[in-house]
Protein backbone atom coordinates (compact mmCIF):
# COMPACT_ATOMS: atom_id res chain seq x y z
CA UNK A 1 0.00 0.00 0.00
CA UNK A 2 1.38 2.94 -0.97
CA UNK A 3 0.99 6.85 0.84
CA UNK A 4 1.18 10.53 -0.60
CA UNK A 5 2.02 12.95 1.69
CA UNK A 6 -0.15 16.25 2.16
CA UNK A 7 1.31 18.53 3.78
CA UNK A 8 -0.57 20.75 6.95
CA UNK A 9 -1.57 23.99 5.83
CA UNK A 10 -4.76 26.07 4.58
CA UNK A 11 -7.11 25.06 1.58
CA UNK A 12 -10.11 26.04 -0.15
CA UNK A 13 -12.83 23.75 0.96
CA UNK A 14 -16.39 23.63 -0.82
CA UNK A 15 -17.45 25.74 -3.84
CA UNK A 16 -19.70 28.51 -4.97
CA UNK A 17 -20.61 27.62 -8.23
CA UNK A 18 -21.75 23.55 -6.71
CA UNK A 19 -24.93 22.55 -4.59
CA UNK A 20 -26.08 24.38 -1.88
CA UNK A 21 -24.67 21.51 0.44
CA UNK A 22 -20.91 22.80 -0.98
CA UNK A 23 -21.20 26.51 -0.21
CA UNK A 24 -20.02 28.43 1.11
CA UNK A 25 -16.63 28.05 -0.03
CA UNK A 26 -14.31 28.53 2.82
CA UNK A 27 -11.04 28.52 3.63
CA UNK A 28 -9.61 25.90 6.34
CA UNK A 29 -6.70 24.49 8.29
CA UNK A 30 -5.28 21.34 8.09
CA UNK A 31 -2.87 21.44 11.12
CA UNK A 32 -0.89 18.48 10.64
CA UNK A 33 0.53 16.49 8.02
CA UNK A 34 -1.60 13.68 7.09
CA UNK A 35 -0.40 10.62 4.22
CA UNK A 36 -3.58 9.15 2.03
CA UNK A 37 -3.34 6.10 0.40
CA UNK A 38 -2.16 6.55 -3.45
CA UNK A 39 -5.15 4.03 -4.76
CA UNK A 40 -8.81 3.13 -2.98
CA UNK A 41 -8.51 -0.17 -0.95
CA UNK A 42 -8.72 -2.83 -3.66
CA UNK A 43 -10.33 -6.26 -4.36
CA UNK A 44 -7.18 -8.56 -3.45
CA UNK A 45 -6.10 -6.05 -0.11
CA UNK A 46 -9.54 -6.70 0.99
CA UNK A 47 -9.48 -10.33 0.76
CA UNK A 48 -6.58 -10.09 3.52
CA UNK A 49 -8.89 -8.87 5.70
CA UNK A 50 -12.08 -11.21 4.62
CA UNK A 51 -9.43 -14.31 5.18
CA UNK A 52 -8.41 -13.30 8.44
CA UNK A 53 -11.53 -12.58 9.68
CA UNK A 54 -13.04 -15.78 8.03
CA UNK A 55 -15.88 -13.85 6.04
CA UNK A 56 -16.50 -14.07 2.92
CA UNK A 57 -15.44 -11.21 0.00
CA UNK A 58 -18.38 -8.85 -0.98
CA UNK A 59 -17.74 -9.13 -4.72
CA UNK A 60 -18.57 -12.45 -6.37
CA UNK A 61 -15.54 -13.31 -9.03
CA UNK A 62 -13.25 -11.17 -7.47
CA UNK A 63 -10.14 -12.92 -8.39
CA UNK A 64 -10.18 -12.00 -12.18
CA UNK A 65 -10.01 -8.04 -10.72
CA UNK A 66 -7.57 -8.28 -8.08
CA UNK A 67 -6.63 -4.80 -8.56
CA UNK A 68 -9.75 -3.12 -9.11
CA UNK A 69 -11.40 -1.22 -5.89
CA UNK A 70 -13.43 -3.19 -3.61
CA UNK A 71 -17.30 -2.47 -3.85
CA UNK A 72 -20.11 -3.75 -1.52
CA UNK A 73 -18.43 -2.40 1.16
CA UNK A 74 -20.44 -1.06 4.17
CA UNK A 75 -19.40 2.15 6.00
CA UNK A 76 -19.04 -0.31 8.97
CA UNK A 77 -16.98 -2.91 7.11
CA UNK A 78 -14.79 -0.05 6.19
CA UNK A 79 -14.13 0.87 9.81
CA UNK A 80 -13.73 -2.49 10.74
CA UNK A 81 -11.04 -2.82 8.07
CA UNK A 82 -9.07 -0.46 9.12
CA UNK A 83 -9.24 -1.40 12.95
CA UNK A 84 -8.05 -4.45 11.76
CA UNK A 85 -5.01 -3.07 9.66
CA UNK A 86 -4.31 -0.58 12.34
CA UNK A 87 -3.64 -3.57 14.65
CA UNK A 88 -1.44 -5.39 12.37
CA UNK A 89 1.02 -2.67 11.15
CA UNK A 90 0.38 0.07 14.21
CA UNK A 91 4.40 -1.12 15.44
CA UNK A 92 5.13 0.65 11.68
CA UNK A 93 3.52 3.77 12.41
CA UNK A 94 4.92 7.02 13.55
CA UNK A 95 4.47 8.07 16.97
CA UNK A 96 1.21 9.26 17.44
CA UNK A 97 -0.23 8.35 14.15
CA UNK A 98 -3.17 5.35 13.19
CA UNK A 99 -4.53 4.45 10.44
CA UNK A 100 -8.29 5.36 9.73
CA UNK A 101 -10.73 6.23 7.20
CA UNK A 102 -10.18 10.08 6.05
CA UNK A 103 -12.34 12.99 7.35
CA UNK A 104 -14.49 15.00 4.55
CA UNK A 105 -11.79 17.75 4.95
CA UNK A 106 -8.41 15.26 4.78
CA UNK A 107 -10.00 13.64 1.31
CA UNK A 108 -11.31 17.24 -0.54
CA UNK A 109 -7.63 18.45 0.33
CA UNK A 110 -5.70 15.29 -1.25
CA UNK A 111 -7.81 15.39 -4.06
CA UNK A 112 -7.87 19.06 -4.65
CA UNK A 113 -4.92 21.10 -3.27
CA UNK A 114 -4.91 24.61 -2.01
CA UNK A 115 -6.41 25.70 -4.95
CA UNK A 116 -9.69 24.70 -4.91
CA UNK A 117 -9.81 22.85 -8.10
CA UNK A 118 -12.91 21.08 -9.63
CA UNK A 119 -10.75 18.50 -10.82
CA UNK A 120 -7.60 16.97 -9.10
CA UNK A 121 -6.14 17.36 -12.42
CA UNK A 122 -7.42 21.03 -13.01
CA UNK A 123 -10.62 22.71 -13.57
CA UNK A 124 -12.16 21.61 -16.90
CA UNK A 125 -13.19 17.91 -16.70
CA UNK A 126 -11.32 15.23 -19.23
CA UNK A 127 -13.07 11.85 -19.81
CA UNK A 128 -9.73 10.38 -20.38
CA UNK A 129 -8.69 11.67 -17.12
CA UNK A 130 -10.93 9.48 -14.83
CA UNK A 131 -13.33 6.69 -14.53
CA UNK A 132 -16.80 8.52 -15.26
CA UNK A 133 -19.83 7.80 -17.13
CA UNK A 134 -18.24 9.85 -20.18
CA UNK A 135 -16.14 7.28 -20.72
CA UNK A 136 -18.15 4.39 -20.80
CA UNK A 137 -16.36 1.44 -19.00
CA UNK A 138 -19.61 0.73 -16.96
CA UNK A 139 -17.64 -0.49 -14.60
CA UNK A 140 -14.80 -0.30 -11.99
CA UNK A 141 -11.37 -0.49 -13.82
CA UNK A 142 -7.82 -1.05 -11.92
CA UNK A 143 -6.71 1.42 -9.84
CA UNK A 144 -4.13 3.75 -11.22
CA UNK A 145 -5.22 3.02 -14.95
CA UNK A 146 -5.83 7.19 -15.57
CA UNK A 147 -2.34 7.85 -13.54
CA UNK A 148 0.12 10.65 -13.42
CA UNK A 149 -2.73 12.34 -15.52
CA UNK A 150 -5.46 11.99 -13.48
CA UNK A 151 -3.63 12.44 -10.09
CA UNK A 152 -3.92 14.99 -7.78
CA UNK A 153 -1.12 17.73 -7.38
CA UNK A 154 0.20 15.37 -4.05
CA UNK A 155 -0.34 11.77 -6.27
CA UNK A 156 -3.24 10.96 -5.33
CA UNK A 157 -5.33 8.27 -8.00
CA UNK A 158 -8.97 7.69 -8.98
CA UNK A 159 -10.10 10.83 -6.82
CA UNK A 160 -12.69 11.67 -9.42
CA UNK A 161 -14.58 8.67 -10.48
CA UNK A 162 -14.37 4.93 -10.06
CA UNK A 163 -15.91 4.01 -6.62
CA UNK A 164 -17.57 6.54 -4.69
CA UNK A 165 -15.17 6.85 -1.56
CA UNK A 166 -16.33 6.43 2.00
CA UNK A 167 -15.20 9.62 4.57
CA UNK A 168 -15.29 8.98 8.26
CA UNK A 169 -17.29 12.14 8.15
CA UNK A 170 -21.06 12.34 9.35
CA UNK A 171 -22.79 14.57 6.34
CA UNK A 172 -23.72 18.42 8.04
CA UNK A 173 -23.28 21.68 6.70
CA UNK A 174 -20.36 23.53 5.86
CA UNK A 175 -18.16 25.40 6.75
CA UNK A 176 -16.07 22.11 8.00
CA UNK A 177 -15.50 22.22 11.35
CA UNK A 178 -14.14 19.41 12.81
CA UNK A 179 -14.58 19.43 16.48
CA UNK A 180 -18.40 19.74 16.38
CA UNK A 181 -19.69 16.44 16.51
CA UNK A 182 -19.19 15.73 12.87
CA UNK A 183 -16.40 13.18 13.51
CA UNK A 184 -18.41 11.04 15.68
CA UNK A 185 -18.00 7.47 15.51
CA UNK A 186 -20.85 6.58 17.69
CA UNK A 187 -23.93 8.10 15.72
CA UNK A 188 -25.48 5.95 13.05
CA UNK A 189 -26.37 8.41 10.57
CA UNK A 190 -25.50 8.98 7.21
CA UNK A 191 -21.64 9.30 6.23
CA UNK A 192 -20.43 11.23 3.35
CA UNK A 193 -18.83 10.05 0.00
CA UNK A 194 -16.67 11.60 -2.28
CA UNK A 195 -15.15 11.13 -6.07
CA UNK A 196 -17.96 9.83 -8.06
CA UNK A 197 -17.55 6.61 -9.76
CA UNK A 198 -17.67 4.89 -13.06
CA UNK A 199 -21.63 5.86 -13.04
CA UNK A 200 -21.59 8.85 -12.50
CA UNK A 201 -21.13 12.47 -14.62
CA UNK A 202 -18.92 15.10 -14.34
CA UNK A 203 -20.56 16.97 -12.18
CA UNK A 204 -20.76 14.34 -9.14
CA UNK A 205 -17.25 13.54 -10.16
CA UNK A 206 -16.04 17.38 -8.99
CA UNK A 207 -13.96 17.67 -6.11
CA UNK A 208 -16.37 19.42 -3.74
CA UNK A 209 -19.69 17.16 -4.57
CA UNK A 210 -20.99 15.44 -1.52
CA UNK A 211 -22.86 12.46 -1.07
CA UNK A 212 -24.35 10.81 1.78
CA UNK A 213 -25.56 6.84 2.30
CA UNK A 214 -26.81 5.19 5.77
CA UNK A 215 -23.56 3.18 7.32
CA UNK A 216 -24.91 -0.03 6.50
CA UNK A 217 -26.02 0.66 2.82
CA UNK A 218 -23.21 -1.85 0.53
CA UNK A 219 -23.58 -0.69 -3.25
CA UNK A 220 -21.59 -1.77 -6.19
CA UNK A 221 -20.45 1.47 -6.74
CA UNK A 222 -18.94 2.15 -3.51
CA UNK A 223 -15.70 1.62 -2.06
CA UNK A 224 -13.29 3.39 0.60
CA UNK A 225 -9.30 4.61 0.89
CA UNK A 226 -7.13 4.81 3.94
CA UNK A 227 -5.09 7.83 5.47
CA UNK A 228 -2.28 7.43 7.59
CA UNK A 229 -3.17 10.74 10.40
CA UNK A 230 -3.44 11.92 13.82
CA UNK A 231 -6.41 10.54 15.57
CA UNK A 232 -9.56 12.23 15.16
CA UNK A 233 -11.17 13.98 17.88
CA UNK A 234 -14.68 14.44 17.73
Amino acid sequence: MEFMRVPAGKFLMGSENGDSDEKPQHMIDVPYDYWMARYPITNELYNAYAKAKNIKHPMGGWEKKKNHPVTNVKWTDAMAYCQWLNGLIKAELPSGLTLRLPTEAEWEKAARGTDGLEFPWGNQFDKNKCNTSGGGKRGTTPVGDYSPQGDSMYGCADMSGNVWEWTHSLKEAIPYKAKDGREDEIASDARVLRGGSFGDNRRNARCAFRHDFGITLFINYVGFRVVVASPVIS
